[in-house]
């Protein structure tokens, strides 16, 4: 049985919406492991910490380089995004330079320092200030309110308590950010952690480290410091200072470990510390705008939120208020930052109102009164009725003077609301093109030209490419994303993880991923994936492995211990020459384990002459195991090894390279000499590995001096990719050969659309395309316009043969039609099988088939075939949506017009999941409209979801509105006579899924049509396209003009007039040239006409083809007005005279050139004087009387 009771079936749906979602989004708290982990991977062993001053000497040596050749020549890196998905950013400005407000700064710590010039866009255009500061942890921004050009920040996340995270101190500009330099005077152990940098209002420089607060008046030439240990400060009992902040009197307050102080002569002195309510560690502080005696505190204590303080004195008196308590059930209500205050803890006060205060720590919250009472504004998934704001705020920040307009920045980027000071403010992401997701790892699809790619981000869970361009990627799994494999020989398997070992596996080509968890593993686990024999191993806990040893559909894992391991697993490869062959990298170490599937394996250490290290990687050449890389990323040692025979030696190849982590290599697999490293630095690369005289060059074009975690090659036809943490993904053909790769952007449409080809071949520099139709094109990425229906194979060569792709039917042009169309015209998809054709419009599945129908729905009216979402199986669990489209109908004629079909549907659910909508066109497809509602007096068995009954999960549609039930071969109609008068109307079934319920509720059969039809008058097939038509005044005479495309099969063009716009008749007919584009004109001459043009004409065009088959244009219409003369003509005339006059025209006479008299009316019948033959050629005279006088023409007889 497949069916339920409707009521049942939706309160359980309800209920699996909701845990499906809290299972996605597991909680993001990687801040202090990622701060960790890059402790022990990078600190110089002999130091104990990390020395990022170390970078600045690296950076410029790597310029020195890039001004000769690159070691590979030719390299070129491509930008993946994601573009809808910023990184963790610290701080935000809004430059006082551009008045409108426009104009903003970010800083992202790992990305760097971001502009943009508009805001306000809704897609914000982004971009990074230079290529260096993508490496610096920007903690803070200031702009000096005195002068506005010079602008600071300061860098290394002092925030983490654990000092080896040095920053490069202190950065200025001079020229409102455009160009940034280091202040020399903060290169040194003083600045190494800076929380915070400060401008007061009269442009004296404030920076908040680890050290102590220290102040400049100089611009930062100097500096001295003015609060902390030894100055003798009272209740200064540390020199960490977290906050410095300026009340609106000018009073300074700054936090330091414990406790607040205050400053009222600009920073010179300070006062003892004032007495909190609550032992706090970290502070933060907020001044109101308009009030100097309020501020606020946020405390931390053993990292949680210690306390919400207030005071009301200027800090004579603090006293604790409430605090907020988060609805996520999975924070405590006594910390709404979850354990996360020593890093996310953030407040910010209303301008106007010092009892409006927003703070953030997982969530945001706002309180009216001072903080006696909170509200949640936000959820880091958009749960619990909550709008989604990322997770883990870092800044608020007011616009100057406003109580509306707030940014917020956290691990997702940047967000903005106009709303602030409305109860439930809303939210807008901008961090469309902030690209600065810091990603772990990536994985590739195995098929050649694929552009298919995961990746594992910090904060960001794990994230879907499809195509070769920056895009908006789909987030497949939560958490702190960390490794990702897909299956080489089996790609519909793909795996991403969460921390430790917690995977997730997709079997259905990563539509839909479900999670498995074991335990153990360190916080961005090594893991690899054996494609030929389906296990994964990972790290687990010291002088461990763990084998999973049905990863493609169980949960079977298995520890094995290994002692001579010395400590946690930090590299895994799997050998892609020996069965169960694994490389493990432990304790700076090289272990070869052979048998690695069992629990008693054969391991042996072949680490001889191998340094003392973090061991990230090791890179073993395809078709030869004794050829092995390891990579190491600390500081101080030599990062990069490599062994000829097995392990039994290693001799450095680190060359030339300077002092930098490097995190991973890859070996070119057509030339095993070749290599690429990823380091902090963007990617370099070498075309001889030749031991200590191994020669490096940057090979960053297009990727900039970002800091890149991991890379991998495909062996189908060699793509690297890239996973930066900071900048996205990255793509380069670095090892590829010349390969073709295109596609089209609209591969469903009508005659006359335009298709775009996309190229991104590989080291291709000519191309020759053949669009199928007889066309050809030499341009890199063309566009070409198909003028008959069909399906056409495309080809692309490069290089004049080097490589070519043929694309099989790759473009589908619908069909024009006439109506009445009936199912025997191709409707019931028996004949004529080219008229219909479907794509996938989101997720990129596409279920519709034609054929036979199995499974659930059989049953057709007529014939055996249908139109179908799968012809024999249920519907694919996910989240997409796929249309079936009909020919383009010429409904030009008034009439009444029906839509009819057959529907056969299998639903369970009453609100999903899936859902049915016919859209309609008028534009071939430029843009799509609903057909109908819900109710709807127009159909007959239409749609039963929307204000008719339950509306369709807003995931399906947001308009809730559609088909949603089960039917068996039911007829539906709609009357379309509202589209009558247009020469272009097509439609559309839109079958969408959505995706987060459980996998039973997808076993249905979906939706199925037969018997398509549209009754109504005979309009007869479109034989061109129209592109204009227009008719102007020119002296006694209309110039007609129109432009036509794709002319098919036309005879001529009759051009009509009309006097009152509905009888028509004919005045001239142009002959039709039958070519692509075409440009015509005709000439109406007006004095034909029996009476002068008074009011209104109105022009139209009887487009006629071959057949005798015609369609109309629309009408055009000229106004005249009524003539002040009498006009009389033609001159010279033949054998009649057409005369207007306003007048009344009582008498006409013609004369000779002597004067005699040779015609004569009283009267000019139909304004017409028929004079014919009996006249001689030669001059005349025309007395014209009216009521109104007599008025004289000169006139000419031809002969």
């Amino acid at each position: 049985m497949k069916k339920n009771y409707l009521i049942l079936a939706f309160s359980f749906l309800v209920a699996g919406c909701g845990q499906q979602i809290s299972k996605s989004h597991p909680e993001e708290t990687g801040a202090r492991q990622a701060m960790e982990r890059d402790i022990e991977m990078m600190k110089d062993p002999s130091l104990g910490y990390i020395p990022s001053d170390r970078l600045l000497v690296a950076k410029q040596y790597k310029d020195d380089l890039m001004r000769q050749e690159s070691a590979l020549t030719g390299v070129e890196w491509n930008p993946l995004g994601p573009n809808n998905q910023g990184g963790r950013s610290r701080t935000i400005l809004i430059d006082a330079n551009d008045p409108t407000g426009k104009t903003i700064f970010a800083a992202s710590v790992s990305g760097g320092l971001w502009r943009t010039n508009d805001i306000t866009a809704t897609e914000p255009l982004w971009f990074p200030v230079n290529d260096l500061l993508g490496n610096l942890a920007i903690m803070s921004i200031a702009q000096d309110p005195v002068n506005p050009q010079k602008m600071y920040f300061c860098t290394g996340e002092g925030y983490s308590n654990i000092d080896y995270v040095r920053g490069l101190g202190v950065w200025a500009s001079t020229d409102g950010g455009f160009t940034w330099l280091q202040l020399g005077s903060t290169n040194n152990s003083n600045f190494y952690y800076c929380q915070k940098t400060f401008v007061t209002s009269t442009g004296v420089l404030f920076v908040a480290t680890s050290t102590g607060l220290y102040r400049s008046a100089d611009f930062g030439s100097t500096f001295t410091k003015v609060l902390g240990t030894g100055l003798g400060i009272t209740g200064a009992t540390s020199n960490f200072t977290y906050d410095i902040e300026q009340a609106s009197s000018g009073d300074l307050y700054a936090s330091l470990y414990g406790s607040v102080h205050k400053s009222t002569d600009g920073g010179l002195s300070w006062s003892a510390a004032q007495t909190l309510p609550v032992t706090a560690e970290r502070i933060e502080i907020a001044c109101a705008p308009s009030n100097s005696n309020y501020l606020y505190g946020l405390c931390e204590n053993s990292s949680e939120l210690g306390a919400v303080i207030r005071t009301t004195d200027g800090g004579i008196t603090w006293t604790a208020a409430s605090e907020p308590d988060d609805a996520d059930t999975g924070i405590p209500n006594t910390d709404f930052t979850r354990g996360q205050a020593w890093y996310d803890l953030t407040l910010a006060v209303d301008p106007n109102n010092p009892l409006r205060l927003f703070v953030g720590g997982v969530d945001l919250f706002v309180t009216g009164d001072g903080a006696s009472t909170w509200t949640q504004v936000s959820h880091w998934y958009g749960g619990f009725g909550f709008p989604e704001v990322h997770a883990d705020q870092h800044y608020i920040l007011f616009k100057q003077g406003s109580s509306s307009e707030a940014y917020f920045t956290n691990d997702g980027g940047i967000y903005y609301t106009s709303t602030a000071n409305a109860a439930t403010p809303v939210f807008e992401n901008k961090g469309a093109n902030f690209i600065t997701t810091q990603f772990y790892s990536c994985a590739i699809h195995p098929t050649a030209s694929n552009y298919y790619f995961l990746g594992g981000a910090q904060d960001n869970g794990s994230h879907r490419f499809t195509t070769g361009s920056v895009q908006n990627t789909v987030q497949v799994s939560g958490g702190d994303g960390g490794f990702a494999h897909i299956d080489q020989d089996e790609p519909q398997y793909q795996f991403t993880a969460y921390t430790g070992n917690n995977f997730y596996r997709s079997g259905n080509g990563g539509i839909s991923f479900t999670g498995v968890s074991s335990t153990g593993g360190r916080f961005i686990n090594p893991s690899d994936y054996d494609d030929v024999n389906n296990r994964m191993y990972s790290a687990r806990n010291s002088n461990e492995y763990l084998i999973w040893s049905d990863p493609q559909t169980g949960n079977s894992f298995t520890t094995v211990s290994v002692a001579a391991f010395g400590g946690q697993v930090s590299a895994v490869k799997v050998s892609p020459n020996t069965p169960n062959r694994v490389f493990f990298g432990a304790n700076g170490d090289v272990f070869q384990v052979d048998n690695a599937n069992t629990a008693s394996p054969t391991v042996t250490n072949v680490s001889t002459g191998l340094p003392v290290g973090y061991l990230n990687c090791i890179e073993v050449q395809t078709g030869n195991d004794n050829h092995l890389l390891a990579v190491y990323t600390n500081y101080g040692i030599n990062s990069i090894w490599e062994s000829t025979n097995g392990g039994t030696s290693w001799a450095s190849v680190e060359g030339n390279l300077p002092d930098m982590p490097v995190r991973w290599a890859l070996l070119n697999p057509d030339n095993s000499d070749q290599a690429v490293i990823a380091t902090d630095l963007g990617v370099w690369s070498t075309d001889d590995l030749d031991g200590p005289s191994t020669v490096w060059g940057a090979s960053n074009s297009g990727l900039a001096n970002v800091r890149v975690d991991m890379l991998q090659v495909r062996s189908s036809d060699k793509l690297v990719i890239a996973a930066t943490h900071g900048r996205g993904m990255y793509y380069s053909d670095i090892f590829t050969n010349p390969t073709v790769i295109f596609d089209a952007d609209t591969q469903l449409g009508y005659i006359g659309n335009t298709v775009n080809f996309a190229n991104s071949s590989y080291k291709d520099v000519s191309w020759n395309w053949d669009f199928g139709d007889g066309q050809t094109s030499s341009v890199q990425s063309p566009s070409h316009t198909y003028n008959t229906a069909g399906k056409f194979n495309v080809t692309l060569t490069i290089n004049g043969g080097a490589a070519s792709v043929t694309k099989t039917a790759l473009v589908h042009i619908l069909p024009n039609k006439g109506t009445p169309y009936t199912p025997a015209a191709g409707g019931n998809f028996e004949t004529n099988v080219d008229d219909f054709g479907s794509k996938a419009i989101r997720g990129g599945i596409n279920l519709w088939e034609r054929g036979v129908p199995g499974n659930f729905l059989t049953v057709v009216n007529s014939g055996v075939n249908a139109w179908k979402t799968d012809l024999d199986a249920d519907i694919v669990q996910g989240d997409y949506a796929c249309v079936l489209q009909t020919p383009n109908y010429n409904l030009t004629l008034p009439g009444t017009y029906t839509l009819r079909f057959r529907k056969s549907s299998e639903a369970v659910y009453s609100n999903a999941p899936w859902g049915v909508q016919v859209h309609y066109t008028t534009d071939k497809g430029l843009n799509w409209t609903r057909l109908g509602d819900c109710p709807d007096g127009l159909g007959t068995n239409w749609y039963n979801r929307g204000s008719c009954g339950t509306s369709l999960y807003s995931g399906i549609f947001t308009d809730g509105i559609g088909f949603l039930n089960s039917s068996n071969n039911v007829l539906s109609s709609y009357n379309i006579s509202g589209l009558s008068g247009n020469g272009n109307v097509a439609f559309r079934f839109v079958f969408s899924v959505a995706a987060g319920f459980s996998a039973s509720t997808y076993a249905l059969d979906g939706f199925m049509i037969d018997d398509f039809e549209i009754t109504g008058p005979t309009n007869v097939i479109l034989p061109a396209t129209l592109l204009r038509f227009k008719a102007a005044k020119d002296n006694n005479s209309v110039l007609l003009k129109w432009d036509t495309e794709n002319e098919q099969n036309v005879m001529h063009y009759i051009v009509e007039r009309s006097t009152d716009g509905q009888h028509f008749s004919p005045v001239g007919t142009v002959n039709a040239r039958n070519r692509v584009s075409n440009s015509y004109t005709f000439n109406d001459n007006l004095l034909t006409l029996t009476s002068k043009p008074q009011g209104q004409l109105y022009y139209r065009l009887k487009i006629v083809d071959a057949d005798s088959h015609f369609k109309y244009s629309l009408i055009e219409r000229l106004v005249f007005e009524t003539p002040v003369t009498t006009i009389i003509g033609p001159n010279p005339f033949v054998d009649k005279l057409f005369i207007y006059s306003p007048a009344i025209v009582k008498k006409i006479t013609l004369t000779d050139g002597n004067g005699k008299v040779v015609f004569r009316s009283q009267s000019v019948p139909g304004n017409i004087l028929y004079l014919g033959n009996k006249l001689a050629a030669g001059n005349y005279i025309a007395i014209i009387e009216t009521d109104k006088g007599t008025e004289v023409r000169k006139l000419f007889k031809a002969e």
